[in-house]
């Protein structure tokens, strides 16, 4: 399916289970680019949202993936990453980002990382994937043919994780799986095609306009990305940059540019629908199904319905009935699974957002929720910090 370049393979030729691979998390099938290199099965650390069906659940039982439920604490997945590397000399692989790039740019580890790997001190081989967030975009469910290739490094050895910290570990780590998508393209101009199709959905990663700064406008059709608020149209190139498209020049050449823009320029859109005080939502999605379970049991359907952000809490609204109420102080764990399904966690129970149509941004509710549960000095957000 993919053409990968292997670059510093012989790694393998010495190196002997157990040690844990550590790649950069570029797209949704990086386990399956990393495992066909690596010389011995890979047991991969992956979100139990995977595997909430049976026949999922049944063939990454089959090849030893061990569950993860996402952005928070596990001491049963611990406990199984150590028995596969202590017990069974085996081969762990673990995605340090904890989730899939959004832009192509490395993004921040995992704190606790540098204490697991320590806890290991085993050797720890990074796969570093370039090319792979354009072969595949977290935004798109179709491949592009372009440039793959895949970086070996033994970043860290056994003596290094016994007499480092955990801190310097990470740093470590931080360093050997950096990697800018848009960068390595530039220097190594290999077009991608995509059937015309390159910035179909790219709304769910880029939703907020930096020509007029709306929120939820944007909006893509086969290489086009135009603003609906103020006209402003863009066209994605086979080297992912933005051209203009019949209008005034785009204000970044790439999706990197755009995303570090957003984070900021959300956070400043939020603080000032907050400080109009009207008591009505900051945005809203029509048609939602929400879904409710636990780790690897199968979720059930609770309601479906109007799903609004408030600057405290976040509310469905069915058709008939009571709406449900999540308060920002008891919702953790946020994340987007997959493309675009947004999960959260209250207290012991997972719910899932499903959106009506893919256009709709799961990352966008994802910052809002991060952004709005823990108040700043500017009194942003009324939710207490959670945990």
């Amino acid at each position: 399916m993919y053409r990968i370049r292997v670059v510093n393979g012989e790694v393998f030729r010495t190196l002997r289970p157990p040690y844990v691979i550590v790649p950069n998390h570029a797209c949704l099938v990086d386990p399956f680019m990393v495992g066909a290199h690596v010389p011995v099965p890979v047991h991969w650390i992956a979100s139990d949202g995977n595997m909430r069906t049976r026949i999922m659940r049944a063939l990454l039982r089959l090849v030893g993936t061990i569950p993860k439920s996402k952005h928070i604490p596990d001491l049963q997945t611990i406990n199984g990453i150590v028995e596969v590397i202590r017990k069974r000399k085996g081969v762990v692989g673990i995605f340090p980002e904890g989730t899939a790039s959004f832009d192509g740019h490395t993004q921040r580890l995992v704190p606790a990382t540098g204490k697991l790997l320590k806890l290991l001190k085993v050797p720890v081989v990074t796969p570093v994937l370039k090319g792979a967030f354009y072969s595949l975009p977290r935004w798109s469910w179709t491949r592009r043919r372009g440039g793959l290739e895949i970086e070996f490094k033994v970043a860290l050895t056994s003596e290094d994780l016994k007499r480092m910290s955990p801190e310097e570990i990470l740093s470590r780590l931080e360093s050997s799986l950096e990697h800018d998508e848009a960068e390595w393209l530039a220097s190594r101009r290999i077009p991608f095609s995509g059937r015309r199709r390159r910035a179909e959905h790219l709304e769910t990663v880029l939703f907020q306009c930096p020509s007029c700064g709306e929120v939820g406008r944007m909006h893509s059709s086969r290489d086009h990305f135009v603003c609906e608020a103020c006209g402003q149209r863009n066209r994605l190139d086979r080297y992912y940059r933005f051209r203009p498209d019949g209008g005034r020049p785009p204000r970044f050449s790439t999706i990197r540019e755009w995303s570090l823009w957003q984070e900021t320029a959300f956070r400043e859109y939020l603080e000032s629908r907050i400080r109009r005080n009207d008591g009505a939502p900051i945005f809203s999605d029509p048609g939602v199904l929400v879904l409710k379970g636990w780790r690897l049991s199968p979720l059930r359907r609770i309601r479906v319905g109007t799903l609004s952000m408030y600057k405290d809490r976040i509310e469905l609204k069915p058709l008939t009935g009571a709406p449900l109420v999540f308060p920002l102080g008891e919702v953790e764990g946020e994340g987007v699974l997959k493309r675009n399904l947004l999960e959260f966690y209250r207290g012991r129970s997972v719910y899932q957002v499903r959106f009506p149509t893919r256009r709709s941004s799961a990352r966008q509710w994802m910052m809002a929720i991060s952004i709005l549960r823990v108040p700043n000095l500017s009194g942003l957000g009324q939710g207490s910090a959670a945990g």
